[in-house]
């Protein structure tokens, strides 16, 4: 950006508005201070209504309301951020070589209908997934390819067996998609579990009115002493604004959607000692992108591509974005913080992330003429609820003489163009449920195979990359592989990478057991949370 841009850019936005080791359940960290029972826990879903009920098909949407019903193998330690715990498993042990997992599941553990779970429920979950029958939609296929087997030796006991290692495999066997279902139920009932929520986790579904609320009440069978603490809960439908106002007004206990530095400030105005303010110190796993159709010429070429990444100025949009959206953070497209990032001075070498802004403009415009495109007129596809993403960018590449034309459309229409590849450059986001390379640059497998591949390329340098850091067990050398592979995405600007999510929140104070979290995937069930009787 050039010295005279960034208040043009604010006035533009401002009017846009370890292997072998046995792991107990039993080690996880108990919460300080005693929990309370009883209360209904309220809080927003702005992402809009699930398509379906089922988990493995469904996004982060579905994922907010659905979480409280059903129970997986093991979940992500909130503790011990990225590292996992048991949910349904109360131990487990893994082979040396890496390809067996053995897993010691919880007795006596009952779905909602009070029938037994057991290991062929689990084993029929995850084969569900892996290997979805026809007509069954698994949006996770891909992250369970590497498994060749489940098996039951009894009923408290599942093997997974994989072809080859994946240094990521526990991680993936606690992604927040993971339901496990009643065998019994998938066999009898059509309906089940696209349309009906029967699970064995904390709460039973009572009702669900698409645009209003997600109704769940305490499970008291549920497998774990004494949980869940709260009575029920209610997952209120929102828009993005709608949230802000429901947290002003108290009507709900706490924010999923991140707040920017004003909207905090209204809420401290509005609630006081009422609330407290966590969060925005750190990244979460939310990374925004710009995704480069290859597939549409000139941007087959690397250098028209790279130009453009080249023509964003990172480091001055970071302060820029913080007015306007949570998700301001400057890093690479390993989460800032993580133990595969790079340092800031490691990532300046890349290109688009050098301290010296003008020259890499004019190494972008050199790069165009270079390829014949010095007049370059593209489009840009966004989302109408984030029209400053729009602004950012058609003012950016601006500065190299690009003309970008911002076209806004409803997510329906965004979705459609999408799936037919209708567009030069899309607003993009990797998958955040969890921060592990293989989830995250899983978006970068072959397009043939991936219709979540938004770049359209089916470079096999990239699948060779990707297949070579989740096959790497010992961390040291996986961390060398990964960034082998980010230095190649970014140097190819298959994205355009923007910026990490800030994620701050606001929290009554009647909720315990809740407070700054790296991920907005943690603590879905709500069975760790509790309100404070004399605060309510």
């Amino acid at each position: 950006m050039s010295r005279s841009s960034p208040s043009l850019l604010h006035r533009c936005l401002l009017a846009c508005v370890v292997l072998g080791a046995v792991i107990p359940v039993d080690a996880m960290a108990q919460p300080a201070v005693k929990p309370t029972r009883g209360g209904t826990l309220v809080y927003p879903v702005h992402m809009g209504e699930p398509s379906t009920l089922d988990c493995h098909a469904g996004n982060q949407s579905l994922a907010f309301r659905v979480s409280p019903h059903y129970s997986s193998l093991l979940k992500i330690d909130v503790d011990n951020y990225p590292e996992v715990r048991g949910d349904l498993a109360r131990s487990w042990k893994v082979s040396p070589d890496g390809l067996a997992y053995t897993f010691n599941l919880h007795p006596s553990v009952k779905f909602h209908d009070g029938s037994r779970m057991t290991a062929a429920d689990v084993k029929a979950s995850y084969d569900r997934m892996r290997a979805p029958p026809t007509g069954v939609v698994s949006l996770r296929k891909a992250m369970f390819e590497d498994i060749a087997s489940i098996e039951t030796p009894d009923a408290s006991t599942v093997v997974i067996r994989l072809k080859e290692a994946n240094a990521a495999m526990l991680k993936l066997l606690a992604m927040p998609y993971a339901c496990v279902y009643s065998a019994k139920l998938m066999a009898s009932d059509p309906s089940y579990p696209s349309k009906r929520v029967m699970g064995t986790g904390p709460f039973k579904m009572i009702r669900y009115a698409a645009g209003s609320e997600w109704v769940g009440e305490r499970f008291d069978g549920y497998f774990k002493p004494n949980q869940p603490y709260i009575d029920g809960f209610r997952a209120l439908s929102t828009s993005g604004a709608a949230t802000t106002n429901a947290v002003l007004s108290g009507q709900v206990h706490y924010n999923v959607r991140g707040l920017t530095q004003s909207e905090v400030e209204r809420v401290r105005a509005s609630r006081g000692s009422k609330v407290r303010i966590v969060g925005g110190e750190t990244s979460t796993g939310l990374l925004q992108v710009i995704s480069v159709n290859t597939r549409r010429p000139p941007l087959d070429d690397a250098r028209v591509r790279r130009a453009l990444t080249l023509a964003i100025d990172r480091r001055t949009g970071s302060s820029t974005m913080e007015r306007f959206t949570a998700i301001h953070l400057w890093g690479g497209l390993s989460r800032p913080g993580s133990g595969y990032a790079r340092s800031p001075a490691e990532l300046e070498s890349l290109p688009g992330f050098g301290r010296d802004i003008e020259a890499s403009r004019r190494e972008a415009k050199r790069l165009l003429a270079e390829a014949g495109q010095t007049n370059l007129k593209i489009n840009f596809v966004n989302r109408t609820q984030s029209p400053y993403w729009g602004v950012y960018i058609v003012d950016q590449l601006r500065q190299i003489g690009v003309t970008v034309e911002h076209q806004m459309n409803e997510t329906p229409q965004v979705a459609a163009r999408k799936a037919s590849g209708d567009y030069d450059l899309m607003i993009d986001a990797l998958p955040e449920y969890l921060d592990d390379p293989t989830v995250q640059w899983s978006v970068f497998k072959p397009f043939k195979d991936n219709p979540a591949n938004l770049t359209r390329t089916d470079d096999p340098k990239l699948l060779e990359l990707f297949v070579a850091q989740k096959r790497a067990l010992d961390p040291a050398q996986r961390r060398v592989r990964v960034q082998e592979m980010e230095k190649y995405v970014i140097e190819q600007a298959y994205v355009l990478p923007l910026f990490w999510q800030s994620w701050k929140r606001a929290i009554s104070n009647e909720v315990g057991g809740l407070d700054d979290m790296p991920s907005n995937f943690l603590m879905q069930d709500l069975a760790d949370l509790w309100l404070h009787p004399a605060r309510q």
